[in-house]
Parts: structure tokens; C-alpha cells; sequence
């Protein structure tokens, strides 16, 4: 494409925009972070299950082992269910928020980015 002078000495080839705030870079170190967090609390808690099912005395004070081992499962889901709803409330209530938006509300926020 030729270039064509709009004022004597300037160009339309020009530096491109120096970047301020690398939202990509950021994105990628908050999600290692939630990795490396999801990972080390996965890993404590199989830890803590293998250390009670492997210890036959092992019990609450107030329960028997039967009973123990019941709410130990009941813990572990509760944990499951709570590391997917972390994941997933947030996208759920982005997504819903978008829906509201006319087309001209996007189209400005477009513009502005």
C-alpha cells in the first residue's frame, strides 16, 4: 500500500501504541494462580482422605467411624461442588449481564476499547 504524505515529513506508517496495561499477561498469572490453588487443595484434601481411610482409629470425637467416613464424603462433595460453582457463578452472571445489552450498548463499548 503506498503511503502518502499528510503533512510534509509525516506518514499514515506510524509506531504503534505503546501498551500500558497487558491484560493478557495478567489473565494468564490470575489464572495460574487459581491453578496452582485448585491444585494444592485437591492435593491436601485426596491427602487427608488417604490418611483417614488408611488409619482404622481414625474418627471424629463426637461419631463413630461409620459415621466419620459419612460426613468425610459429605465434606468432599460439599468441596467439589463449591470449586465447580467458583468456576462457573461467574460466567453464568457475565453471560447473563451481556444478554441485557442492546446493540447499541455494544457497539459503544466497543468503540471504547
Amino acid at each position: 500500500m503506498p503511503t502518502r504524505e499528510l503533512l510534509p515529513g509525516v506518514t499514515t506508517s506510524s509506531y504503534p501504541p505503546a501498551v500500558v496495561c497487558d491484560a493478557h499477561a495478567a489473565m494468564r498469572k490470575a489464572r495460574r494462580r487459581a491453578l496452582v490453588r485448585d491444585i494444592t487443595q485437591v492435593a491436601l484434601l485426596v491427602a487427608v482422605d488417604w490418611l483417614f481411610m488408611h488409619w482404622p482409629e481414625s474418627r471424629l470425637p463426637f461419631a463413630d467411624r461409620t459415621l466419620s467416613l459419612t460426613m468425610l464424603r459429605g465434606m468432599n462433595a460439599g468441596f467439589v461442588a463449591h470449586l465447580w460453582l467458583s468456576r462457573a457463578l461467574p460466567r453464568w452472571s457475565a453471560r447473563r449481564v451481556a444478554t441485557t445489552w442492546c446493540r447499541s450498548e455494544r457497539e459503544k463499548f466497543l468503540r471504547q476499547i
